[in-house]
């Protein structure tokens, strides 16, 4: 079986098709990364694949289309692309070639979510989250998973972990995990929430032996990641503070993290980091800090059900420091793991006949 990964360069979508494809060894992995002449020839061939998805097209018609979209080396690159059995993607931006090379390579397409404005009607599988499974109502070629794919497993981690601990001769003690996203049009993190956040690490550090891992992501706010950093970076309970794209003596930064930690804290603004922490099978913390707006946004029905589930478990700002104490006195040493990646990997399979 061969399965061509279609990429947009965005981390999260990256992460979403590398953490199905890495699940299915069976499989030789093709990646074709995505590039267009402007965005505008993007979001018309969006558009027309939105109105005409379901026709059939002749293939002289799909290679005009996509030799005037794409780049010249991304469209070279399709045109060595032969024997394929699915075209997989992640993000709007490439769900309209996936469509199109399904119809000249007589291929199953998969998407990822759900993307826009195309939809999922013309896809032959579509792996929605919990979010969109409203708007999928009724139809029949779709994977309801409850957050989304990714790389991140329990067996993986602790196979990480013992290793790392090795390398960087860590002392043997609790470690808190805080992965810490940014803002969106609901929420995000203010210098006042940065400044609680701080202060509580200190008293948990000074409370009992433990270390915290501190990372920051590309969207938060640069005076919040400089006062948590003048704060927490050079503690000696603080023995990684991570931000992107910063050099590191750690191959996935990121990852080591998850794999280190006993307990993680998930900021809940960003759902995907949320779902890699929940499917870590360490226990996990979401939590909701300064609100732009009153109304909460979708996902936050998803972490009700993930707590009702005992997934992960849910808190604001003013509540962490007892969340913190109740879970790491828990005498469970792990949550229950998502296991999305898993059931989008078993519909895939389902798709082409079973395992080849």
């Amino acid at each position: 079986m061969k399965v061509v990964i279609l990429s947009d360069k965005k981390p999260g979508h990256y992460k979403q098709s590398l953490g199905i494809v890495q699940k299915m060894p069976e499989c030789h992995k093709e990646w074709l990364e995505i590039q267009f002449r402007s965005k505008w020839r993007d979001n018309l061939l969006r558009v027309f694949m939105c109105i005409f998805g379901g026709m059939p097209l002749p293939t002289s018609f799909i290679h005009t289309l996509l030799r005037s979209s794409l780049t010249t080396s991304a469209y070279n690159a399709i045109l060595k692309i032969q024997d394929v059995d699915v075209v997989l993607s992640t993000g709007s931006s490439v769900a309209a070639v996936n469509l199109l090379l399904g119809k000249i390579l007589s291929a199953k397409t998969v998407t990822c979510r759900r993307p826009s404005p195309v939809g999922i009607r013309h896809f032959d599988l579509a792996i929605l989250p919990m979010l969109s499974w409203e708007s999928a109502k009724g139809r029949e070629n779709v994977c309801k998973t409850i957050g989304v794919p990714n790389p991140i497993s329990p067996e993986t981690l602790n196979t990480e972990r013992t290793q790392l601990e090795q390398k960087l001769n860590l002392s043997d003690c609790p470690r808190i995990g805080i992965l810490i996203g940014g803002t969106d049009r609901h929420e995000t993190i203010t210098i006042e929430d940065a400044e609680r956040l701080s202060e509580i690490c200190k008293a948990i550090a000074k409370k009992i032996n433990i270390q915290i891992l501190v990372t920051t992501s590309r969207r938060t706010p640069s005076d919040v990641t400089a006062h948590l950093k003048s704060q927490l970076a050079h503690a000696d309970w603080c023995p990684f503070f991570i931000e992107p794209d910063t050099p590191s003596e750690l191959d996935d930064p990121y990852q080591a993290i998850l794999a280190l930690s006993d307990l993680l804290i998930v900021t809940a603004d960003s759902f995907s980091m949320v779902c890699e922490a929940a499917s870590s099978g360490r226990k996990v913390i979401v939590l909701s800090l300064s609100q732009k707006k009153r109304r909460q946004p979708k996902r936050y029905k998803v972490y009700a059900y993930m707590e009702q589930h005992l997934i992960v478990s849910q808190c604001a700002l003013d509540a962490l420091s007892q969340q913190i104490d109740e879970a790491l006195a828990s005498s469970h040493n792990s949550s229950i793991p998502l296991q999305d990646t898993e059931k989008a990997v078993d519909a895939i399979r389902a798709l082409i006949g079973g395992k080849q």
